[in-house]
């Protein structure tokens, strides 16, 4: 497994694998060689056991941090159990057959923590980027025609930024949740998600262009549009009704139609190459192949080329960050490991539903991760318990509705008949 899956925490093994280095380090327990303690493995299993437990107890995370706190709460539990073989008195002596299984449990805890400190560091870049974006975005409220500079400034802090990152656990969020929860601790917005999202689409969009070759002439159209393309959201006021039916409806339907709101918003947003795209890309970032999407319910040839690409990257993000389209209504309990590669293979059956272009899909997979393709389409082949049809989203198709009752009835047709052939008789 690369480091990049690892991190990006696509797959359970990570979990798994742990669990089941104990079983096995559990069985070599009877091994005759026992490892010295003066010896230099043991010793070097001791100084790494020492460094990760000092610091796994400076880690500094705050409350709402929730996953944070939940993964370094995991990372403590394993070192109290290493401590029976590494602490200065040791309670279980270490065998020859043990020694490879310690060091690659201590590996895995010092990935981890690694893990954290990057989404830590991620928590503080997200929120300067916030604030250039709210200033950024002030502009196209107050303008009918708005220079992109202060846009393109961002998007070229943000390459800055990112260009020295080879892996997508580096900048994607944990939890969406938990980074608006502790920003809004610090910049007073109801609408802080927008800007998250865009933001965490930008980044992602970055990063494939530069593993795609095709996608790097439109990297700076998809950034934009990956930045603004909630901004609609913030047009929205739902209307407060009395019965929980009506405003269910209402709700859907505002939600919607923030895709055009947010295209005639940014319509006079001109300066940057490909800003002649940036309305139709906007308003087609949720609509999908076999005219299931929403607005307009396009499809194929109607959708362009770069609204394909930024339709997928917006999928992904969320699915990942919407749980509640994976568990199939709380059937079946998760843990974090599992969301990113849950999304990915969700996106890939939809993609293999026609749903979205395949020629988009695969090679944003690919680019996540080299072996993501690979692993997606053996776990589909397989069907294993994690895949099962109960993860995929089913929506309401008028195909598949129930055909309406006609507008006459059999049984009155049949009496009335009756009754006529019985007068008929009589006569």
């Amino acid at each position: 497994m690369t480091n990049s899956t690892r991190l990006l925490r696509w797959l359970t093994p990570p979990v798994r694998q742990e669990r089941d280095d104990w079983t096995l380090l559990r069985s070599c327990a009877d091994d005759a060689e026992q490892l010295a303690t003066d010896s230099d493995a043991f010793r070097r299993l001791r100084i790494s056991y020492r460094e990760l437990n000092q610091q796994n107890q400076e880690l500094k995370i705050a409350p709402q941090h929730k996953v944070l706190t939940q993964l370094q709460a995991r990372v403590q539990v394993i070192l109290l159990r290493c401590q029976l073989y590494l602490d200065a008195h040791p309670t279980h002596s270490v065998s020859q057959a043990q020694e490879p299984i310690l060091t690659r449990i201590l590996d895995y805890l010092c990935e981890e923590q690694r893990y954290i400190r990057q989404q830590l560091l991620l928590t503080q870049t997200t929120e300067h980027y916030v604030k250039q974006l709210k200033l950024a975005t002030q502009d196209v409220w107050t303008k009918t025609y708005c220079c992109p500079n202060l846009l393109l400034n961002l998007i070229r802090k943000i390459k800055n930024d990112d260009v020295h990152l080879h892996q997508p656990g580096e900048f994607l969020f944990a939890s969406l949740d938990d980074i608006q929860e502790l920003i809004s601790a610090q910049l007073q917005d109801t609408e802080l998600s927008v800007y998250l999202r865009g933001l965490e689409t930008a980044r992602l969009i970055f990063f494939v262009s530069r593993k795609i070759t095709a996608w790097q002439e439109s990297c700076e159209l998809l950034m934009i549009a990956g930045l603004l393309h909630d901004l609609g959201w913030l047009m929205l006021k739902p209307r407060k009704n009395t019965r929980a039916e009506k405003s269910k409806t209402d709700q859907s339907a505002i939600e919607q139609g923030h895709p055009v709101l947010g295209a005639a918003l940014l319509g006079g947003l001109r300066g940057f190459p490909g800003d002649s795209y940036l309305t139709e890309v906007i308003s087609q970032h949720h609509e999908r192949l076999d005219g299931t999407g929403y607005p307009r319910g396009l499809h194929t040839s109607a959708l362009g080329e770069y609204s394909r690409r930024l339709a997928v990257v917006c999928r992904f993000l969320e699915l990942k960050n919407i749980e509640r389209e994976l568990t199939a209504d709380g059937i079946r309990t998760y843990e974090r490991e599992e969301v990113a590669f849950a999304a990915a293979l969700q996106l890939f059956r939809e993609a293999r539903r026609g749903e979205w272009d395949e020629t988009v899909v695969d090679p944003f997979l690919s680019a996540l991760d080299e072996s993501l393709l690979e692993t997606l389409i053996e776990a589909d082949r397989h069907n294993d318990p994690f895949t099962l049809k109960r993860f995929q989203q089913q929506r309401r198709d008028d195909a598949h509705e129930p055909i309406p009752p006609p507008h006459f009835s059999i049984e009155s047709s049949t009496t009335e008949s009756a009754n006529l052939t019985e007068n008929h008789s009589k006569s």
